[in-house]
């Protein structure tokens, strides 16, 4: 796959976040805990203070000269498993899925957990969404028995899923 390429975002690129971060909630509304009204009302500075050292790696995929694709990773030393990193906000552009592009995003994200000192990885993902499960279940992930409401939606139901590292 060389046409695609997996991009961290770095500080002075919070334009860029937002641009594809407000794609994927207008595309897929019900698929994040956020919604697209309250991060397109969020400031410049705002983005660019999510993109700062110590908040979640962001991780972008580039394909065929566009943001195809998205995912973010962070550790959180509040979790009630230490060593746990935390995969959130993946989304692949529907123009580009099929194409391997969600699976380059999570093995980059998954790699920089075990670089981070991970132990495992857990997610959140929304019961209905049957690809973001297979694309998952593919890499590992298994459901850990929590379930909560989409606090986007409460209406719609989430299930956590671990990894467990090497």
């Amino acid at each position: 796959m060389s046409d695609v390429v997996i991009a961290r975002l770095a500080a002075g690129e919070g334009r860029r976040f937002r641009e594809v971060r407000l794609k994927a909630l207008a595309e897929s509304p019900h698929a994040f805990a956020s919604t697209y009204a309250k991060e397109a009302a969020m400031s410049d500075a705002e983005w660019e203070a999510r993109l700062e050292e110590g908040t979640p790696v962001r991780y972008v995929a580039v394909a065929d000269g566009v943001d195809a694709g998205l995912v973010g990773i962070f550790m959180d030393e509040r979790d009630e498993e230490p060593g746990t990193a935390h995969l959130i906000s993946m989304w692949v552009d529907p123009a580009h899925r099929g194409r391997g592009i969600g699976s380059l995003l999570v093995e980059e994200a998954l790699s920089w957990a075990r670089t981070a000192g991970a132990r495992r990885v857990g997610l959140w993902v929304v019961d209905a969404n049957d690809a973001a499960f297979a694309l998952y279940r593919a890499k590992g992930f298994a459901p850990s028995g929590r379930t909560m409401a989409l606090p986007s939606d409460p209406a719609k139901t989430e299930t956590h899923c671990v990894l467990t590292l090497d």
